[in-house]
Formats: structure tokens, C-alpha cells, sequence
């Protein structure tokens, strides 16, 4: 299918290349009528109209004579033919009477109309010397045509281009013609007859054409080899800018003979003798400019034969006698044709075998186009030059067929360079990027866990109590730390080995239940808390591999370390079993977060891109997990993961090469076991207590509770280690969502100490959700980040954040930030106290007011009732002399009392349009709520809702638990509040409700929320308030 692909394509561009050569030629050349026995009459032609004519037919030939117009008029005994013209006379006329080399005289008659004052001729090519006669003159002469050397005979090929007046109807022109030098003589191309000026302007065409034709492929010559001369490397341009300046030569000598009219001293067979060197070598040269563009598509042996047969034929061009060139040209132009054609046939071999080198398919298609192109242009120079096409219009063509092919090859070879560059530049910024990130993060693996065993050893120090156990607890915790350093340089180090090739392995048979052990026992301390339980399934004695112990040692370390990262509660467990007889799977499985399975393929990848949230949205650090797997195959191993689900675990599997069953080792082992010389530690237990959610009280006194949130161990073992002796309480969180939760659950946490860089949620994401509850001074929050950028610190500040501490950070600066955001949330508190008890004493006053106004109304109308309300006043006063101003915080049994005394005298003064109902749960009423917050909304709902009805109303309180909140409702079916007046009810630019404004805002400090009103215009208003559950006690 393909083979006829290829064929179908030469075949088209073969058909392409001739069809644009015939009707660019019909274009130039109308139908005009053809000699016929030595006569044409063109008597009807309009040469204004229809254009110059080809004299083209069967002329009258006299071989072996070059008569004048006088011989031929006297009608001597002439021996005379008719031959096709143009054409060779050789074929023509038998051997016998003219050879290939030798003399003649063609003649024609011409039949014309007077209307052109002047007829113009012009010859194409002649070979080799002639004479032109019209009418008995001399009209034009190129060389000397002569029947001998002896006689003055000299060739000369160039093309005549002459005019004369017409006299009489008829035209007669003789020409001589003589060829004693080259393989073939005769009018070689047809001559044209036409209006002088016609003819004038035709040759100057093609005069223009071939200098421009010259020009451009000089120029492009020129520019090439100046880009090769810049990069010597890039021999690409030599060979294009060397064949474009051949071309320009060729271009030259041809055609017009543009170069052959410049130097018209030069010979014409050593002119000859140049061109056919240089066409041999510009063949050559596409050779080699082909072998640039993919060396599929010639074979550097091809390379070489073609190499010394054309270098062979332009010695033998340059070095045989001038006589002989005609002849040899013919050989030249077989062998550079031969070579063009199996170079396409070799290209079309290319593309059928899907080799397209350097310059891809439509690359290699465009080559083949172009090759067929330059061999489609000699073939039919070789043709046009033999007289068996009357055109030379398709070789223009061609010419740039095929250097726009070759030209857009490189162009397109440039742009996939220069994409290539620019995909390399990407690439190596990422890399650099990826250095950069790689730096900072081991510098990160390394500076954190050092600076942690600075402050855990400084610890240690500074205490005068040398709790024996605590310093025992530190130390191993240090030496846990020191191993997983000392993994990591491992694996940077092992990296590096195995980049340069010089990683070295040192396999040695051992049993796997020690490595794993010895492992979890190192490890231990690195669990988040006591949840996380590590087992050891595989048996003692039972499973024995053949490799380097220690990088599997370090395999191992890596998993487990990556398992530890990922796993907040469940277990780590390892087992072991035999697979295909020769090797062992050891799996690591833990309950981690998991994979996501889209991330499957790419969690071995060194280069996995550091935005992508592979662990479950956790970014990956370290290299970890990729040196595993390079180190277990260059120990005879594998390293895969088998199963991984998010939010519920991962599988990875270790295969490792089973050793023989009667090794040595294992006999010696097995008898240790028997010798009880090797004790099982599979079932003591990992008494790993130093990571608790809280820290014990010391002391009897009150501590204040301290959050530290950070996804590191070794930072929250630090944390706790600084605060172990201070006055505070630690809570420890490893991610946002679990200190979020610590947060809502514990409502006395007095400061956060905050990692910013941590998985899921980060620092600020978790500073942004606290501050939606509390303020700046309410909790205050300390943000702890490797980052010190003025952008990451202004991103701390905008999350809600009241300080930056920089890690790796001094425990004294610590302990006095911490002291310093204390005092400061202290400060506030009081401060906000002392504001509640200015707008509690704003309340007094009010409430005196309008309860004595119902009073002294009473007293001249019911005494009894004045006296009953004096005394629920004189109650009233007592309870509030009795508030203490800096914890005014009363029972809610207290606060209904009060709201009742207040009904009483509203009721006593409203009479029958106030009614009152009360649904309290008496379960409530023991709780604590802040003082006077239930009396101004009553005051509200009747002073605003009910009064302002002639009918009044019912004001409904109700009392209710809901959860862990008192809900308090007070309703009204008062006149309400329309829409526009409520949304700025609570805002402080409103200058009314000053009662309402601060119990709202008591409210908010106290609570972070304040009251909910609803209302709707002849409805009524309902207030709601949320108070936590808290018992007086």
C-alpha cells in the first residue's frame, strides 16, 4: 500500500512540473502556422495582435555547403532536404551524405503583409557557427562558419538578436550554419521572426530573468556560506549556499549566456568544460546536504561510491581534449542522473520504511519533492538541448521547486531548533526551579530536625531536675532524629552514585524480621501518637533474601518514614511471603490518607511536578520514594505500589531475591533460634509515651492551655519540650482540620503556636477559619514558617495573624513572644471589661428613670400598688448594687427576677394593653448569662412594638436549652420594623436604641454574636439571643 503511495506521489509531481512547464509555455508561444517544404505564409498574422512566431517546420537543407544567397538563387545542382526545424541535421540525413560534425545551409521563404515596418530574428541556439542572410544581406553572424579550422572556423553559441526592413511581399532567409566540435550540429532551437520590437522586448525579458534568476541564487550563496562561516559546525550551509552559487553559474551559461556575452573571450568548450564540473559537483553536494537532513536516507558507503564516481567524471570533464567534450557530456549527464534517481528511489525507501531523520515526515515528503524536482530540471535541459522539447520554460520552475523545498526544510530545521532551545530553556529554569525547591526543602530536612536536637539538648541542660526517664525519653528521640539525617544524606549520596555510575552493591543472604525491626524501633518515636500501632509480621527465622542489606535497610527506613508522614491513627504493618519460588515480597501497608489513583504512575518520578497534591492533597518532599525504587532494582530487586485508596491506606510492595535454602547463614541462624541465642521482639511493646494530645499538670495551680499545630514530629516534640516546665498546658494537633477541631472543642485556649507549611489546610488557611470566631486579642495566633519573604510575612499578617517567628528559632525568643501576645490578651480582656461596665452603668439610669415615673403616678392614685412596686424596685436595686462590676455575671433565675420586676411596673402603668407571657425551662434558669441583657429587649418590645398600638399587644419570653446554648426569645406582636430601619437597628451611627446597641455589643465581646432581631411591619418583632451553656456554681 505504501509502495503505490510512493509512486502515486513521483507520479503526480512529475505531472505537476511538465503541466505548469506546457501551459506556462503555451502562455508564451500562440499557435502560428508551420513551415512546410521551405515555405510559410504569415500574411494574415497580426504580430501586434497574436505575438511573434516560431519558425518551426521542414526547411529546405543543403548539406555539406554553406551557400550564399547567390548560390542558392543561381540553382546550381544542389543536393536539397527538408528537415525538422529545430533539430539536429544528424537522423535527418543519411550518414553517408552529412555526419554529426560538419556544414550546412538552411533556408525558408516567408510570406509577409507590408503593415510592419520592421521584422526582428532571434536565434536560440545554434551549433556551433552561423550566418544569417535575409533577402541577400548580412543581417547577423555568431562564430566563423567554416568547412575547416584551417579556414578560419571558430564556434561561438550565443544567441543573435537583429532586425531589417522588409522589401517586397516575400522574405528569404538563408542560413549557414558550421559545426565542427561537438557531437551534434544543426538549429539545435527554434528561431523566432516577429515586429522588431516584439522580438526586442521578448529577449529583454528573458535577459531580466535569468540576471534575477542569477542575482537571487547569488545572494542566497553568498548568505549562507556568511551564516556557515559564523558556525563552521553547521555544514548544512556551506553545502545550500555553495549549490545556489553553482546554480547562479549554471543560470549564467545558459539560456541568455549572460556569462558567455561578459566574457566573451573565454572559448566556449572551456565555458562548457566549467559547467559540467560544476553540475557533477553541485550533485555531490546534495548528496551530502541530504546525508545532513537524516542519514537513513543515504547510507554513508552510498555516500562514498558516489563520492569518487563524480569526483572521477569532473577530473576526466576538466582533463580530456576539447574535441571530446561534446561527446563525454553526454556520459557526465547519465551518471549525475542516475545518481538523482536511486538518490529518490533511496528517499521513497526512507519514507516507506517510516525513517524521516531529522526533518520528520512532511519533512522528508518535501525533500523528495525537491529532488524530483532538480532531476525532473537536468533531465529536461538534457531533452531541450537535444531538441526533443521545444522549451526551457520548466527548469525556472524547478529550480525553485527545489530550493524552496530545501529552503523550507531548514527553515522548518531552524524552527524545531529554535523550539528545542526554548524548550530546553524551559526546561532548565524548571530544573533550576526544581534545584531551588529541592535546596530549600533538604535544607528544610536538615535544619529543622537540628535545630530541634539543639533545643531538645538545650532542655535537657537547663533543667536543675535530671528526671532520669525524660533525659532517657530526649536522648532517643535525638538519636531518632540523627538516623533519619542520616537517611537522607544516604539517599542524596546514593543519588548522585547512581548518576555517575558508580554505585556500588555489597549483597550478603540475612534475615528480613531483624531489618524490620530494627527499623521500627529507630522509628518509634517518630509517630504522631500512641494510636498508631507498628507490627512486625514477619516471622524470625523464616525469610531470608540475598542482597545489600543496608540499602535495603534504607528502602525500608524511606516507606516506613513515608508511611509515618501520612498516617494519623491505624497501624504500619509489614509481612512477608515467597513469590515465584526465587524471590520474596515484603508489603509495607499502612492506613494513611492514600494515593490518588491518578498519581499512581508518577509517586516514583524524581521530577513530579511540586504543584501537584499527590498524597491526597499532600505535597510529596525529599526524594524519598524514588531512590527506593532505584535502589531496589539496582540490588535485584523491585519496588511498586500494589494498592492505594484516598482516606483509606496504601500497599507498597519490596520484591527482594530468596536466598538458597541450604545456605550456610540460614543453618547457622536456625541453630542460633534453637539456642534461644536470638530472643523475639516481636511481642515486646513500644513504650513510645511522648507524644500526648496533652501534657500533665505539674501543679495544682491553673495552666493555661497552649495549641501547637505543626505536621513535623520533631517540631511538636520541640514545642512540648519548651513548654514543659512553664504554666501552661500543651495541645497538640498535626494538621488544620485537627486543630480547627481543638479549637472549637476548647473554648479557654489562651494562644496558637501555628506552622504555616503543613498538609491539607495551611497555616493560613487555618489562621483565617479562627478568625472567624475570635478576634485579634481574643486568641492570639503565632505563625512559625520557614518562609521570611516580605509577601509571606504580609500573607501571615492579612490570614489574622498577631506574630511571625522565623524557624529555626531560639526557645528564650519563643517563650518571650509567647509572653509578650499574653499580656497583651490580658490587657484587652480587662479593658473590655471595664467597657461592659460603662454600658451596664448607662443602662441604670434609664431603668430609675422610667420605673420611678410609674411610681410616682401610683402614689396619688392606688398607695397599696405604689407601695408593692417600691418594693420590687428596692429588690431590683439590690441586686444590682450587688453585681460585681468585674464579673457581672448573674444567674438567669436573677435576671427573670429582674425582667419581672420590670413587667410589674410597665404593667402597672399600661394597665390592660399589656399582657406578658413566660415559657422558661426551669432547668435554665441555673445557668449564668451577662447582667441586664433580657430587661432592655422587653423594654424594647413595648416602648417601640406595643405602645405605639391603641390596642397594645402580648410580649412572649421564652427560655429554652438548645443543644449547648439557652435560647432566649423575646416576641411581640407590637407594630414592627420595616425593613430599611432594621438592617441599621444595631449600627452605631443610628443615635437611638442605646439600650439595644449595648446589650448588642456586650454581647459580641463577651460571645463573638451578638442579638437577632426579626421583624415585619404590623407583624410584630422577635429578639433571640444564644448564651452557652455555663452552671453557676
Amino acid at each position: 500500500m505504501r509502495k503505490k503511495y510512493i509512486c502515486l506521489l513521483f507520479g503526480l509531481i512529475i505531472i505537476l512540473i511538465f503541466s505548469t512547464g506546457y501551459f506556462v509555455s503555451k502562455s508564451f508561444y500562440n499557435k502560428a502556422p508551420l513551415v512546410k517544404n521551405g515555405f510559410i505564409d504569415l500574411s494574415d498574422w497580426d504580430f501586434n495582435k497574436d505575438g511573434n512566431v516560431k519558425l518551426d517546420g521542414y526547411w529546405e537543407f543543403y548539406p555539406n555547403e554553406l551557400l550564399s544567397p547567390s548560390d542558392i538563387n543561381n540553382e546550381v545542382a544542389l543536393h536539397k532536404f527538408y528537415i525538422n526545424t529545430p533539430g539536429p541535421w544528424r537522423n535527418q540525413i543519411p550518414n553517408d551524405v552529412i555526419s554529426d560534425k560538419g556544414i550546412g545551409t538552411y533556408r525558408v521563404k516567408i510570406k509577409i503583409n507590408k503593415s510592419v515596418l520592421m521584422y526582428g530574428i532571434k536565434t536560440t541556439h545554434i551549433r556551433s557557427a552561423n550566418k544569417i542572410f535575409v533577402n541577400g544581406k548580412e543581417i547577423g553572424q555568431r562564430g566563423n562558419p567554416e568547412p575547416s579550422f584551417e579556414e578560419g572556423y571558430f564556434s561561438d553559441i550565443q544567441r543573435t538578436v537583429t532586425c531589417f526592413k522588409p522589401e517586397g511581399d516575400t522574405l528569404d532567409v538563408i542560413i549557414q550554419v558550421a559545426n565542427l566540435d561537438y557531437f551534434s550540429g544543426g538549429i539545435i532551437q527554434s528561431v523566432f521572426f516577429g515586429d522588431y520590437e516584439e522580438i526586442l522586448d521578448y529577449y529583454i525579458i528573458f535577459i531580466v530573468l535569468d540576471i534575477a534568476n542569477i542575482l537571487i541564487l547569488g545572494i542566497f550563496g553568498v548568505y549562507y556560506i556568511g551564516i556557515y562561516l559564523k558556525n563552521i559546525r553547521q555544514k548544512k550551509f556551506l553545502y545550500i549556499g555553495s549549490i545556489c552559487i553553482i546554480y547562479a553559474f549554471v543560470s549564467s551559461t545558459v539560456n541568455e549566456k549572460i556569462f558567455n556575452k561578459i566574457f566573451s573571450f573565454m572559448p566556449y568548450f572551456g565555458i562548457l568544460k566549467i559547467k559540467l564540473a560544476l553540475i557533477s559537483l553541485s550533485i555531490y553536494l546534495v548528496l551530502l546536504l541530504i546525508r545532513k537532513c537524516g542519514n537513513d536516507f543515504i547510507t554513508r558507503k552510498n555516500i562514498k561510491i558516489a563520492k569518487y564516481i563524480i569526483f572521477a567524471s569532473i577530473f576526466a570533464v576538466l582533463l580530456i581534449p576539447m574535441e571530446l567534450v561534446g561527446l563525454f557530456e553526454n556520459i557526465v549527464d547519465i551518471i549525475n542522473i542516475l545518481i538523482s534517481v536511486l538518490v529518490a528511489l533511496s528517499i521513497m525507501k526512507a519514507i516507506y520504511h517510516k525513517r524521516y531523520g531529522e526533518i520528520g515526515k512532511k519533512g522528508t515528503i518535501l525533500l523528495l519533492c525537491g529532488v524530483i524536482a532538480a532531476l525532473t530540471q537536468y533531465c529536461i535541459f538534457v531533452l531541450y538541448y537535444s531538441s526533443i522539447i521545444k522549451s526551457n520554460v520548466i527548469p525556472f520552475i524547478t529550480y525553485f521547486i527545489f530550493l524552496l523545498a530545501v529552503l523550507v526544510i531548514i527553515l522548518k530545521q531552524h524552527i524545531n531548533a529554535y523550539n528545542k532551545i526554548q524548550t530546553i530553556n524551559s526546561d532548565l529554569i524548571s530544573l533550576d526551579k526544581l534545584r531551588n525547591e529541592f535546596l530549600i526543602s533538604t535544607s528544610h530536612e536538615f535544619k529543622t530536625p537540628l535545630h530541634g536536637i539543639i533545643n531538645i539538648a538545650q532542655t535537657i541542660l537547663n533543667k536543675n531536675d535530671r528526671n532520669t526517664a525524660k533525659v532517657d525519653e530526649n536522648l532517643a528521640y535525638i538519636i531518632s532524629t540523627t538516623t533519619r539525617l542520616s537517611s537522607l544524606v544516604n539517599d542524596i549520596i546514593d543519588f548522585q552514585s547512581m548518576q555517575n555510575e558508580d554505585f556500588k552493591v555489597n549483597k550478603k543472604v540475612f534475615d528480613i524480621n531483624g531489618i524490620v525491626q530494627a527499623v521500627f524501633d529507630i522509628l518509634a518515636y517518630m509517630r504522631k501518637n500512641e494510636e498508631i500501632q507498628l507490627i512486625n509480621s514477619v516471622p524470625i527465622g523464616e525469610y531470608y533474601v540475598y542482597t545489600d542489606e543496608n540499602r535495603f535497610k534504607q528502602i525500608l527506613f524511606n516507606l516506613i518514614v513515608n508511611s509515618l508522614k501520612y498516617t494519623e491513627n491505624g497501624f504500619i504493618q509489614i509481612k512477608a511471603d515467597v513469590v515465584e519460588k526465587n524471590y520474596i515480597n515484603i508489603t509495607i501497608e499502612d492506613t494513611g490518607i492514600g494515593i490518588d489513583e491518578k498519581y499512581h504512575d508518577e509517586i516514583f518520578e524524581r521530577n513530579i511536578d511540586i504543584d501537584k497534591n499527590v498524597f491526597n492533597g499532600i505535597f510529596p518532599s525529599g526524594l524519598g520514594l524514588s531512590i527506593s525504587k532505584l535502589l531496589a532494582s539496582r540490588i535485584g530487586g523491585e519496588l511498586y505500589l500494589k494498592w492505594s485508596e484516598p482516606d483509606k491506606g496504601s500497599i507498597f510492595v519490596v520484591k527482594m531475591p530468596k536466598t538458597n535454602e541450604n545456605s550456610d547463614v540460614i543453618r547457622q541462624e536456625e541453630q542460633n533460634i534453637k539456642n534461644n541465642i536470638i530472643t523475639s521482639r516481636s511481642d515486646e511493646k513500644l513504650s513510645t509515651n511522648i507524644l500526648c494530645e496533652t501534657t500533665e499538670n505539674k501543679s495544682n495551680g491553673e495552666k493555661l492551655k497552649i495549641l501547637l499545630v505543626d505536621d513535623d514530629v520533631c517540631n511538636i516534640k520541640v514545642l512540648q519540650e519548651i513548654f514543659y516546665d512553664s504554666n501552661y498546658e500543651t495541645l497538640v494537633a498535626y494538621n488544620g482540620a485537627d486543630a480547627l477541631e481543638l479549637v472549637k472543642k476548647h473554648k479557654d485556649i489562651s494562644i496558637v503556636l501555628l506552622d504555616v507549611m503543613m498538609p491539607g489546610l495551611s497555616g493560613y488557611d487555618v489562621c483565617k477559619r479562627i478568625r472567624e470566631e475570635y478576634k485579634l486579642f481574643e486568641l492570639p495566633i503565632l505563625l512559625l514558617t520557614v518562609r521570611s519573604t516580605p509577601d509571606d510575612i504580609a500573607l501571615g499578617f492579612e490570614a489574622g495573624a498577631n506574630d511571625f517567628l522565623i524557624k529555626p528559632f531560639n526557645f528564650m525568643e519563643l517563650k518571650a513572644r509567647v509572653t509578650t501576645l499574653q499580656k497583651m490578651r490580658i490587657a484587652v480582656k480587662e479593658a473590655l471589661k471595664m467597657e461592659t461596665v460603662f454600658l451596664q452603668s448607662q443602662i441604670k439610669p434609664h431603668f430609675l428613670y422610667n420605673a420611678l415615673s410609674v411610681i410616682v403616678s401610683l402614689c396619688y392614685r392606688d398607695g397599696k400598688k405604689a407601695g408593692e412596686l417600691l418594693g420590687e424596685l428596692s429588690k431590683y436595686l439590690r441586686f444590682t448594687f450587688d453585681i460585681d462590676p468585674y464579673n457581672s455575671f448573674i444567674s438567669l433565675k436573677e435576671e427573670i427576677s429582674f425582667v419581672r420586676s420590670y413587667v410589674k411596673l410597665e404593667k402597672a402603668r399600661f394597665g390592660e394593653r399589656l399582657e406578658f407571657e413566660f415559657d422558661i425551662d426551669e432547668e435554665c434558669l441555673q445557668n449564668t448569662i451577662p447582667a441586664l441583657v433580657i430587661q432592655p429587649l422587653v423594654e424594647n418590645s413595648i416602648r417601640h412594638g406595643l405602645v405605639k398600638r391603641i390596642s397594645g399587644g402580648i410580649v412572649k419570653i421564652s427560655i429554652k436549652k438548645s443543644n449547648n446554648y439557652i435560647k432566649i426569645v423575646i416576641q411581640d406582636d407590637g407594630v414592627g420594623i420595616d425593613s430599611e430601619k432594621l438592617k441599621g437597628l444595631l449600627d452605631y451611627s443610628i443615635s437611638i436604641n442605646s439600650g439595644l446597641k449595648n446589650v448588642n455589643k456586650r454581647l459580641i465581646n463577651e460571645y463573638g454574636h451578638g442579638i437577632i432581631i426579626e421583624s415585619k411591619v404590623g407583624q410584630g418583632t422577635t429578639s433571640t439571643i444564644n448564651i452557652p451553656v455555663k452552671l453557676n456554681i
